[in-house]
């Protein structure tokens, strides 16, 4: 069923990737990521929602969203049906860009979406493949950069909102104030 299990994904541009059944399946993305998808929402005349993920705290309860999620039900605004494309491909987001791969940035964990047709095509010789960095460079050759990215991203912004010594917590209630981490570390180092 397929191809040989090594060979490179390509996508089959299945739509699997562009629509959502639950908020928990949307995109996770950058502070800097969710204001660059604002602009080019306005520049379309689309209305986008997010609500912030990953939350760390001053003493001050000054508080710095590290990760959003993309609050998408259905398809993202960003995909055209007609056609199967992405109106903004080439500025789209990490978690988009790395899929089917998706990435745990806390742990480093790499995982492959089983939504999508290609993968569902070759899984009984996916799963014979190692879960080696190597070979899923090898197999998810842009993808894997895409989620290197991340990783190496997450982990330089989690450490710099340490080193001025924020703490993780959970929610926003106790927050007095609500900044873009990058924003934060910016106005704060």
């Amino acid at each position: 069923m397929g191809g040989h299990p090594l060979e490179k994904f390509r996508c089959l541009r299945c739509v699997h990737c562009c629509f959502f059944r639950v908020v928990e399946e949307a995109p996770v993305v950058f502070p800097w990521e969710k204001r660059l998808l604002e602009e080019l929402a306005e520049r379309e005349g689309v209305e986008l929602s997010f609500d912030p993920l990953e939350v760390y705290a001053d003493s001050s309860a000054r508080c710095a969203v590290a990760l959003y999620r993309w609050v998408i039900r259905g398809f993202c605004p960003f995909y055209r049906i007609a056609g199967s494309r992405c109106t903004i491909h080439e500025l789209k987001p990490l978690a988009c860009r790395m899929y089917p791969l998706v990435v745990n940035v806390e742990t480093g964990e790499i995982a492959v979406s089983t939504k999508c047709d290609w993968i569902e095509r070759r899984l009984t010789g996916l799963k014979a493949v190692d879960g080696r960095v190597e070979t899923v460079l090898k197999l998810f050759p842009e993808e894997g950069r895409a989620a290197v990215e991340a990783f190496i991203l997450y982990r330089e912004l989690v450490r710099a909102l340490h080193e001025l010594g924020l703490k993780r917590v959970e929610g926003r209630a106790a927050c007095k104030e609500l900044l873009d981490a990058d924003d934060y570390v910016a106005r704060y180092a």
